[in-house]
């Protein structure tokens, strides 16, 4: 057998066939994809633009017609449990749908992250946020010490602060410029203003209030749209979150604001604090989040007879039917959520057609058949 050349990329791939080629880009762009991560704020947002709202509600708020999410996904439910109860829900779904002839949005799996992130937290928020307290808050921790007028640092004064959207994105600027306010605290000998997320959503609020009375004196910038787990890795928070500091699955049951809170408390003792572009500081939390949510590991072996058994393959593994063949892309749950939306009208209709019983899925079915859908590919796959 000759040896495999080992040149350029594009020498190694010019020596193989097409066939083999189609292989190693596959294998590629499994090896590269992103976790995908919510956010909440968002999925409350999208919650209404969809018009979810219609027809479910969230902690009592919403229409009564379909049950309450948030009663429904709590800590104990991962993003695959997710993906079961969506899918298991659907033919009573597609009813409602029909009978009260609703016209269909088009969420992507980015929606149905947001929106996982949206039900699981909105049991967990702290209180709504509060001007009043914010302007407490900013006295009790000594923030005016600085923040004032004819401030003796050159901090501006709370008024000529710049708008923020929300405690996150105030968080963020308030991280740009730790060097600046760490060197101030210790020329003054007074202690880094530590704040619990209640604090920083009560500071943010008042911020706006005091903000909303000045004309913008711009357009916001578009905000990051990097991966959080990219982030990570360009700014070096993964050269010291490693072994036991690693941050995965040690902080359950928090929000994304509670993470960004941390990462500001614990500036002083970080080595490095890279600075973050507008945005960047949401998708890091998001995705640090998103690392203290169990995700089982599905079995490849039991998903291809889960596939087989649950009749999946009969349509999914045969041309003439014109399923979509369900291989060569990488899935997550919340993608599975986006193709059984789209697709499911027409897999109701089949079924209906050919009096076949929908398949009832369990988390671990589900968990199980992504596994095997994202098996690593080989040369016969293609």
């Amino acid at each position: 057998m000759p040896k495999p050349h080992t040149g350029r990329l594009g020498d190694t791939i010019n020596s193989v066939t097409p066939r083999a080629a189609l292989f190693l880009l596959a294998a590629s762009v499994c090896a590269v994809a992103q976790t995908l991560a919510g956010d909440a704020d968002r999925g409350r947002l999208r919650f209404r633009a969809l018009g979810c709202i219609a027809c479910h509600s969230v902690d009592g708020v919403g229409g009564g017609y379909a049950p309450d999410l948030a009663k429904r996904i709590g800590r104990e439910t991962t993003p695959v449990a997710m993906a079961a109860q969506f899918w298991n829900r659907s033919p009573f779904m597609w009813r409602m749908i029909r009978t009260r002839r609703i016209v269909l949005p088009e969420p992507d799996a980015q929606d149905f992250a947001d929106l996982y992130a949206y039900f699981y937290s909105a049991r967990f928020f702290d209180r709504p946020p509060e001007a009043a307290r914010g302007r407490e808050a900013f006295s009790q921790n000594r923030c005016a010490s600085c923040h004032a007028q004819a401030s003796p640092v050159g901090a501006p004064a709370p008024e000529e602060l710049p708008p923020v959207a929300d405690a996150i994105a105030l968080l963020e600027r308030m991280w740009c410029a730790a060097s600046r306010m760490l060197e101030a605290c210790s020329s003054r000998r007074t202690p880094w203003p530590e704040l619990t997320s209640q604090q920083a959503a009560d500071i943010a609020a008042w911020i706006r209030e005091l903000s909303a009375r000045k004309p913008l004196a711009g357009e916001l910038p578009a905000p990051s749209a990097q991966p959080g787990e990219r982030l990570f890795q360009q700014k070096g928070c993964a050269s010291c979150h490693t072994g036991p500091r690693a941050l995965h699955g040690r902080f359950s049951g928090r929000t994304l604001l509670d993470f960004a809170v941390a990462m500001w408390n614990r500036a002083p003792e970080m080595r490095r604090r890279p600075p973050l572009d507008y945005g960047e500081m949401r998708q890091l939390v998001a995705w640090l989040w998103l690392l203290q949510i169990p995700t089982p590991k599905g079995d490849p072996a039991r998903g291809a007879a889960s596939f087989t058994q649950k009749g999946c393959a009969s349509c999914h593994q045969r041309s003439l039917t014109g399923a979509p063949r369900l291989t060569a892309r990488r899935w997550d749950p919340f993608l599975f959520m986006q193709h059984l939306w789209r697709q499911s009208a027409d897999m109701h209709a089949g079924f209906t057609e050919n009096r076949r019983t929908w398949p009832t899925l369990t988390p671990t079915d589900v968990s199980d058949i992504l596994a095997w859908l994202n098996r690593p590919p080989t040369p016969r796959s293609y």
